[in-house]
């Protein structure tokens, strides 16, 4: 039973993490999408406040991450907890993208790495606009996971 419009709303769940040379930072998202083709950009919405807005305004690249189905452990980890407190990336196993040097959780089905090109207010949110300077499918039998309010929250 849908207790909102909002409700009805489809998005899946990533993995935004970015680093500096001194921190790494990540959290689980629902509000990403493909933001143009041609050249290849995505967009996130983050709230400004959390940690990881503030290590990516200051390395000013991130990554996107598409979880499987199975990983909502790692989801619940990267969403209700804050790398203000927690070293989310000393619970998981994970590797370094090959161009950015992201930090990227193993298992999930795909990722992006972007470089930041611009960012948007948007309410209580900031949107950030990325290029797309490499991905990788990893999984391609992989079924990502799906956000919806009722199972989170």
């Amino acid at each position: 039973m849908y207790k909102s419009a909002f409700d009805c709303l489809i998005q899946g769940v990533y993995i935004v993490s970015t680093c500096t040379e001194n921190e790494r930072a990540g959290l689980a998202a629902a509000w990403v999408m493909q933001s143009s083709f041609k050249p290849a950009m995505l967009a996130v919405a983050l709230g400004p406040t959390r940690k990881t807005a503030e290590v990516m305004e200051k390395s000013e690249k991130f990554s996107i991450q598409v979880l499987d189905k199975k990983q909502k452990e790692i989801g619940e980890l990267f969403g209700y907890y804050s790398s203000r407190n927690v070293d989310k990336f000393s619970k998981v196993r994970w590797f370094e993208s090959e161009k950015l040097k992201l930090p990227i959780v193993e298992g999930v089905i795909a990722y992006f790495e972007c470089e930041l090109v611009g960012r948007f207010e948007s309410g209580d949110h900031v949107i950030y606009n990325g290029l797309v300077v490499n991905h990788k499918l990893l999984n391609p039998h992989g079924e990502p996971m799906l956000f919806s309010m009722r199972d989170w929250f």
